[in-house]
């Protein structure tokens, strides 16, 4: 197709913070997704990491309540070794929602534990 780039653009090699490692959910820009390599691995730069940018869900450590299906995500960012962190608790534009695994209703009283979630897409 005429003046088609690449397609899917699902997997960059995307610019991100020391210590990423695969499976870690990162932001770049306006974009969120999930390391699919370590940083400076796999054919990337020393500061680059191939990351997941679709809409695939994922399963990870959230911490707080979930209200219900598409209760937003908020990410801290990996620092050096401490690992980054989900909570239902932030401001700012959310790094992804809950979805609900087949069977549940997507609520969660307790305060942490694995939940599913989906990277939020970037607006226009």
């Amino acid at each position: 197709m005429k003046n088609e780039y690449m397609r899917p653009a699902v997997e960059l090699s995307l610019p991100v913070v020391a210590g990423t490692v695969s499976g870690d959910p990162v932001r770049v820009g306006a974009a969120n997704g999930v390391a699919a390599t370590n940083r400076g691995e796999g054919f990337n730069p020393a500061t680059h990491a191939s990351v997941v940018t679709d809409a695939r869900s994922y399963e990870y450590p959230v911490t707080g309540a979930i209200a219900g299906p598409f209760t937003p995500v908020y990410l801290t960012a990996r620092a050096g070794a401490t690992a980054p962190v989900l909570s239902t608790t932030g401001t700012g534009n959310p790094w992804g929602f809950t979805i609900p695994k087949a069977g549940e209703t997507g609520a969660r009283t307790a305060t942490s534990g694995v939940a599913v979630v989906t990277p939020a897409r970037p607006r226009a």
